[in-house]
């Protein structure tokens, strides 16, 4: 029966032999991200029984029944990589491989392939996830190769705008009056024009003269970008202006012309000064006209013979009636603020919009805009009727909601769509819910639209949830994609196929799929990897066991070995 003794230490030898192996490959990879350690799991053989009575069994040795993977957590570490991906918690990052088989890593070492593709370390497999629409809603339930857009994204045309701001309540006496004339000539550009062209198309040529010394030769013409020129005209040949001067920059269709001197009713120009802010009227509803149009203006100078030179450029079609109030002020009671907005096409077009008071009673304002340098009108059409009003408590009443567009409402036909093929008209609804008019200066708070520019990915990042969100030049962020988990009732029984992945088996049973932070899945960090959860102390711990117990099979080995030698000697 000795030579028992033999088998069972050499059992013990090959078992504590598998017992280091494994303790090496766990060292070996204890730097190796998302690595799992393993522990071998010892069984005894069936025991021999001796005399046939269960008390007499003696054991055959012993042997490595498994080596089974522990999966607990290993510790977190923080990279600059925005797309390293950790896991904490259960679940394993899905990847497919080119040959569309599907593997699990807890590795989340990921970058972007040639494709846009987001693959794992080895830049094969890809990894797997739910496409999200711009909600943050998954479009699939199955997951899919996560790949990131690095297309421009479409622009989005201006809708809505929201303005919160005060209005100073602090404000100067208005001086009121009203055109002595209705000579003041006015049009707007039908056909662009380029810069250097001594020729511009108007809507109506009604009231324009190219004879020297007509008040209505000199004119002004918009720059379209909000500022205004003074030209010449040498001859008018149907609607065509010949100036005598070439056009100093382009300008495009609805941009104001107009002679530059107002005439209005004798003393009124009395407090009237240059720079003051000034809003014309077409009419006074009292002539019986039918152009209710108002404009605002800046007042270049006050001359003798109850006129003034006004600054910028007035539109409409023809020449404006007699009887139109003014209503004239310092320009510091006048308050402007101005935002970008989009058009169709992502052309960024700036909006301002203007406060003038209505009268010298604070409360009522009228309202003004220009996009994109389009000459500003009043949105409200009831002259005599404020645009804004305030309650005493510095509250808005009425007019907190306005229509504004590009394409005034005197240009007819309103053109459909812009040279470069951008929607016509722009049209924008604004807020001001939030205005109030306070003894304090006029100020902005806060001025958005939802608006934007077509843009291009410039960086990314990724939630708790495992939602990818992009970053694009134009100032939005995307939805792009979800990460996808799996998570197994039996982890342990998954196969290492290498390099951090592990393959489904009958006795891990089927994945479990779905999003993380979600059930029974762990959250994701980002720009942050797993490391592997090998223990150096306690593997060198389990090395002097596995070495001990070596050592000691080995005795046991040698020993019996003797006792065999002594027994031939003694027989022979």
């Amino acid at each position: 029966m000795g030579a028992n003794a033999l088998f069972t230490a050499v059992s013990g030898l090959d078992s504590n032999q598998t017992y280091l192996g494994v303790i090496g490959n766990n060292i070996a990879n204890s730097n190796t991200i998302g690595f799992k350690s393993s522990n071998p799991i010892f069984e005894n053989l069936v025991s021999q029984t001796l005399g046939g009575t269960s008390s007499s069994q003696e054991g055959l040795g012993t042997d490595v029944y498994t080596i089974q993977q522990q999966f607990s957590q290993g510790a977190l570490q923080n990279t600059s990589n925005p797309l390293d991906m950790a896991i904490d918690g259960n679940g394993f990052f899905i990847v497919q491989a080119p040959n569309g088989s599907t593997y699990y890593t807890r590795n989340g070492e990921f970058s972007e392939n040639a494709k846009g593709q987001i693959v794992d370390s080895t830049g094969q497999n890809v990894v797997q996830g739910y496409p999200l629409n711009s909600q943050g809603i998954a479009t699939t339930g199955t997951p899919t190769a996560i790949t990131l857009n690095t297309q421009a994204i479409a622009p989005q045309a201006t809708t809505t705008a929201d303005l919160t701001a005060n209005l100073d309540s602090n404000v100067s006496p208005q001086i009121t009056s009203v055109v002595s004339s209705s000579s003041f000539a006015s049009s707007y550009i039908t056909a662009p024009s380029a810069a250097g062209s001594n020729t511009i198309t108007v809507k109506s040529a009604t009231g324009f003269s190219s004879s020297s010394g007509s008040a209505a030769s000199s004119i002004l013409i918009g720059n379209g970008d909000g500022t205004t020129n003074l030209y010449h005209i040498s001859a008018i040949s149907g609607n065509v202006l010949t100036l005598t001067e070439p056009l100093s920059s382009a300008v495009s269709a609805n941009t104001a012309v107009s002679q530059n001197t107002l005439g209005i009713t004798a003393s009124s120009t009395n407090g009237m000064l240059a720079g003051d802010n000034i809003q014309v009227n077409t009419n006074d509803n009292a002539n019986g006209t039918t152009d209710p149009y108002q404009f605002l203006n800046t007042i270049a100078s006050v001359n003798s013979g109850n006129t003034v030179n006004l600054s910028n450029a007035m539109p409409l079609s023809g020449t404006f009636a007699k009887g139109g109030s003014v209503i004239a002020g310092p320009a510091n009671d006048y308050y402007s603020t101005t935002i970008n907005t989009y058009d169709s096409l992502g052309n960024a077009l700036p909006l301002t919009v203007t406060f003038a008071p209505s009268s010298s009673t604070a409360g009522s304002w009228n309202m003004y805009y220009s996009i994109n340098g389009t000459a500003a009108t009043r949105p409200n059409t009831a002259l005599d009727t404020p645009d804004i009003t305030f309650n005493p408590d510095g509250g808005i009443v009425a007019g907190a909601s306005q229509t504004i567009t590009d394409v005034p409402s005197y240009v007819t036909p309103a053109p459909s769509t812009l040279p470069d093929g951008a929607t016509e008209p722009l049209t924008v609804a604004l807020n001001l819910n939030n205005l109030t008019q306070y003894a304090a200066p006029s100020a902005t708070t806060a001025f958005t639209q939802n608006g934007y520019a077509t843009g291009t990915l410039t960086s990314f990042t990724v939630d708790q949830s495992g939602q990818i969100s992009g970053q694009y030049s134009n100032g939005q962020t995307q939805y792009i994609a979800q990460i996808a988990l799996a998570n197994f009732i039996a982890p342990t029984g998954l196969t290492s196929e290498g390099n951090s992945l592990y393959a489904e088996t009958f006795a891990s049973g089927q994945p479990a799929v779905g999003a993380p932070n979600t059930g029974n899945f762990g959250y994701i960090t980002d720009s942050a990897v797993e490391q592997s959860n090998v223990d150096i102390s306690s593997q060198f711990t389990d090395m002097i066991v596995a070495q001990n117990a070596y050592v000691a099979n080995s005795k046991v080995l040698t020993t019996e070995n003797s006792v065999l030698a002594a027994l031939e000697s003694s027989v022979q």
